[in-house]
């Protein structure tokens, strides 16, 4: 079985495609992450003429066609790719299946179809320092947990 190493554009399965709110339920911290980053908001950034084109909303949104619904602004699937079959709890309670199925794990070159040098207002992109202002792996949900922990109220 073949299996893209790029995100497909989203427009083109929409249908396997769960949205944010659904990778959320099981995975509150990287959805507290996105939903406060430049991502969740990418579409706002467009004028209504821009999200109706294209190429402004290809990258803005995750579906051009719907950009202010379900699939407002950059999601978790534009980089972790579609969703419907590795969202199942116990998909992703195996990584191999999970991997198998769809789930990608971003590399600098998923981040370079959007940011790119013609983009007009993209600085020049520096995954290292970019992701680090979006990072949502392993050693940074253990300081989220570990600053929840501290702040959650005590027992007598």
């Amino acid at each position: 079985m073949f299996l893209s190493a790029t995100p497909e554009a989203p427009a083109a399965g929409a249908a396997r495609y769960v949205g944010a709110q659904r990778c959320k339920t099981c995975h509150p911290f990287e959805f507290e992450v996105w939903s406060t980053g430049p991502h969740a908001n990418a579409h706002k950034s467009l004028s209504e003429e821009q999200l109706a084109s294209a190429k402004c909303s290809s990258c803005h949104t995750m579906i051009p066609a719907e950009p202010a619904g379900k699939f407002a602004g950059v999601q978790c699937e534009r980089c972790h790719g579609p969703g419907r079959y590795y969202q199942p709890s116990y998909v992703m309670a195996d990584g191999v299946l999970a991997r198998a199925v769809g789930l990608m794990d971003p590399t600098p070159a998923h981040c370079e179809q959007c940011h790119t040098p013609e983009a007009p207002s993209v600085e020049g992109f520096d995954f290292s320092r970019l992701w680090a202002l979006i990072d949502h792996g392993a050693e940074a949900r253990k300081a989220w947990e570990k600053a929840r922990a501290g702040s959650a109220p005590t027992s007598p």
